[in-house]
């Protein structure tokens, strides 16, 4: 078997894998055949850019009055939103001034019942009996509108927890994007370490199968020039590269001068791994799945050298690390006509 970088044709023509993976990666995809090559990212031939064709007088008249409306939307925005933003995050500090106030009183527990009471008797809004401070003020004060009141206690409550003071709270709230931003603190920052370590195994992957291409890669050429080491001091072997970038200037045609060879490190490698591999499935069982394939494919190729068609032998006997999520079909609930 002769192994190539190119997709493994099917008897029936298919979308390309990038579209196919586009909204769910895995369906109708036949792992068993899967080619991650399939997703290595190809260079455009360079071209010059055709002119652009004149612009329609009736086009240009209408982008004409779409660019006057934009400059009364951003006036709108500025006279009128922004106005009404700055209004309520000056309200929610005197709302938070108080509620520090409260929770430095020693008759705290006090006033939040008598806050609790008096919402419940007079306006038949209940809240929790160990609300803080805070919900108690928001609440007793945003009576009208419960959706924005649970918005507005979680802002004061991350403002509280990072010390941020009265006088603060204002600017602290429009640097961080508005209200709906700074409540999101929390489950961004929750989401952000699940997605950090998802993307790390995902460059960890995608580094083996670019390790494997140049393992089998027949275009090799040798160089005797000097690699210019970009992360000198670093001998560990978590910082260790597997690859050395070559820069070079194109002349013309085929021919290319060279500029340097480079080991950029572990980190900035990690960063040219992730990005010529942007087309790549984000999957990680996929992306696993399309590995093990093309270790099977070196296995089996004669042209390989057999202690590389060992290991990955010794490889691939080696249960994979990332499962398939599986999907479960609910039978559809029949309506008994009759009764």
């Amino acid at each position: 078997m002769q192994l190539t970088n190119g997709a493994i044709r099917t008897t029936a023509p298919q979308l390309p894998l990038t579209q196919q993976l586009s909204t769910q990666e895995l369906e109708g995809v036949d792992l068993e055949t899967f080619d991650l090559s399939a997703f290595i990212v190809k260079g455009l031939t360079k071209d010059k850019t055709p002119s652009k064709p004149a612009i329609n007088p009736d086009v240009q008249r209408f982008m004409t009055e779409s660019e006057q409306l934009f400059k009364l939307g951003e006036q709108y925005e500025i006279e009128v939103v922004e106005r009404v933003h700055q209004a309520l995050y000056e309200l929610l500090a005197s709302i938070y001034s108080l509620a520090l106030r409260v929770e430095e009183s020693p008759h705290r527990d006090n006033i939040v019942e008598a806050i609790r009471t008096d919402l419940k008797d007079k306006h038949s809004i209940s809240i929790q009996a160990n609300s803080s401070p805070i919900a108690a003020m928001v609440r007793y004060v945003v009576r009208t509108d419960k959706v924005n009141a649970t918005r507005y206690v979680k802002v004061l409550t991350v403002a509280r927890e990072e010390s941020i003071s009265v006088v603060d709270l204002p600017a602290y709230i429009t640097r961080r994007g508005g209200v709906s931003q700074a409540q999101e603190k929390e489950s961004v920052a929750v989401s952000k370490k699940a997605g950090d370590k998802s993307t790390k195994e995902r460059t960890a992957l995608i580094r083996e199968f670019y390790s494997l291409m140049g393992m089998t890669s027949s275009m090799d050429f040798q160089y005797n020039g000097e690699v210019n080491l970009h992360n000198e001091g670093k001998d560990k072997d978590s910082e260790a590269s597997s690859f050395c970038v070559f820069m070079a200037h194109h002349v013309g045609a085929d021919k290319y001068k060279m500029i340097s060879a480079n080991d950029l490190g572990r980190s900035w490698e990690d960063n040219l791994v992730k990005f010529l591999g942007k087309g790549m499935p984000n999957n990680l069982y996929l992306l696993e799945t399309g590995i093990r394939n093309y270790k099977r494919r070196i296995a089996q190729d004669p042209l390989q050298p057999e202690s590389l068609r060992r290991e990955m032998e010794t490889q691939l006997a080696i249960p994979m690390k990332y499962k398939q999520m599986e999907t479960i079909d609910m039978e559809p609930i029949s309506e008994d006509k009759g009764e």
